[in-house]
C-alpha cells in the first residue's frame, strides 16, 4: 500500500473514531439536541425563550424544552436522562440530592416571595392561620409550597390538627371550585385562579424573613455538565441575559413572560414583582450559592430545610454541609460571564 493509501486510511479511521466517540478535536462530546425541563411560570427561562435567547446562543442545536407540573416529575426525568437540565422548588433539589440523582445545583431561577401564598376560601369564616384547625388543605407534596406550608403549621401548632392533601397544581384548582378544599399553599400562576374568590393569610416572603427562604432552581446532570462545560457556561449566559433584561427592562421582560406561558401581563407582572431573580454576581455571591469553600447563605437554609425534611420523613437522611458542598455547581469557569 502506498504512502497516500495509508494516508487516506489513517484519516478515515481517524474521522470514523469521532463520528462514533461523538467528540470534537477539544475534546468536548457534541450532541445535536439539549433537552432542559421547564415549569410553566413567567421566570427567566420563560423570558430566554420568548426572547430567542437559547436560540441565538445554540445556534446549531436542537433546543427540546419539556414542561412538568412539579420537581417530583423533573427529577425522575434527570434520574432517567430523559433531561439535561431541570427547574423545580429547591426542596426538590434537597430530594435529588438525598435520592443520589446524578445532577448538580447551578443556577437559582428565582427566590420565592409573594408569588407563593397561603390562600383560604372566603366565606368559611377563616380569618387567621389558628382558624385553620380541622380544615382542609391542599399543596403539592415536597415542593416549596408545601415545606413553607409545613413550617408554618408548625409554627402554630397545627401539624396534626389539619387534613392535608397533595394536589398537582391544577387539580388544586378543580378542588377548589368544586369546594373540596377550604385552603391551599400553591404558586402563580394558579395562585390567580384562587384569588378571585380567596383571601391571602401570608406568603413565603413572610417565611423567608423568618430565615426559611425558598427559592427555584436549576440542575444540570451530572453527564452533560461533564460531557459539555462550555454549553453549561453558555447555559447560565443565557438566563444571566433573561435577568438582565428584567432589571433594564421591566415591561419587555414581563410581557415576554407573559407571551410564553400563555397568562396576562397583570398575572405575569404579579408574579415577577413577588420575586428575586438574583444577578450573576449575587448568585455566586455569600447570599446564595457562595464560593468552593464558602458556603452561601441560602445553601446553608437549604440544609437547615433538609433537616425539617427528614423529621418530616419527606427525604431518608439529612445531608451534610459538606454534601452539600459537593451538590452544588460553584462557579469556577462560570467566572467571566457577563
Amino acid at each position: 500500500m502506498g504512502k497516500f493509501k495509508k494516508y487516506t486510511l489513517v484519516i478515515l479511521i481517524f474521522f470514523i473514531l469521532i463520528s462514533l466517540s461523538g467528540c470534537s478535536s477539544k475534546g468536548e462530546a457534541k450532541s445535536s439536541e439539549i433537552k432542559i425541563g421547564i415549569l410553566n411560570t413567567p421566570n427567566d427561562v420563560a423570558v430566554a425563550r420568548n426572547k430567542n435567547y437559547f436560540k441565538e446562543k445554540f445556534p446549531n442545536r436542537k433546543i427540546t424544552f419539556i414542561t412538568f407540573d412539579s420537581g417530583v416529575d423533573a427529577n425522575k426525568a434527570l434520574m432517567s436522562g430523559g433531561v439535561d437540565f431541570a427547574t423545580m422548588g429547591d426542596t426538590n433539589g434537597i430530594v435529588a440530592l438525598t435520592a443520589g440523582i446524578p445532577a448538580k445545583l447551578l443556577w437559582i431561577n428565582e427566590m420565592c416571595g409573594a408569588n407563593e401564598c397561603l390562600i383560604v376560601k372566603k366565606g368559611l369564616g377563616i380569618q387567621s392561620i389558628a382558624d385553620l384547625r380541622g380544615r382542609k388543605i391542599a399543596t403539592p407534596f415536597a415542593s416549596t409550597s408545601h415545606y413553607s406550608l409545613m413550617i408554618t403549621l408548625k409554627k402554630f401548632g397545627l401539624e396534626h390538627k389539619v387534613k392535608l392533601l397533595d394536589m398537582d397544581t391544577q387539580n388544586i384548582v378543580a378542588a377548589w371550585k368544586r369546594g373540596n378544599i377550604d385552603a391551599a399553599y400553591t404558586w402563580q400562576p394558579t395562585l390567580s385562579q384562587l384569588q378571585i374568590d380567596g383571601k391571602v393569610l401570608l406568603d413565603s416572603s413572610d417565611l423567608s424573613r423568618n430565615g426559611y427562604s425558598t427559592g427555584n432552581i436549576t440542575l444540570v446532570s451530572n453527564s452533560f455538565l461533564n460531557h459539555h462545560p462550555k454549553d453549561v457556561k453558555k447555559f447560565v449566559s443565557v438566563l444571566t441575559k433573561a435577568h438582565h433584561l428584567r432589571k433594564n427592562n421591566y415591561s419587555v421582560a414581563v410581557k415576554a413572560a407573559a407571551s410564553q406561558t400563555g397568562i396576562s401581563e397583570k398575572d405575569a407582572d404579579k408574579q415577577m414583582r413577588g420575586t428575586k431573580w438574583p444577578s450573576l454576581k449575587e448568585e455566586y455571591s455569600s447570599n446564595y450559592l457562595g464560593r468552593k469553600g464558602n458556603l452561601g447563605k441560602f445553601i446553608i437554609e437549604m440544609q437547615k430545610a433538609s433537616k425539617f425534611m427528614h423529621s418530616q420523613q419527606t427525604i431518608s437522611y439529612t445531608p451534610t454541609l459538606k454534601q452539600f458542598e459537593r451538590f452544588v455547581y460553584l462557579g469556577g469557569d462560570i467566572d467571566g460571564i457577563d
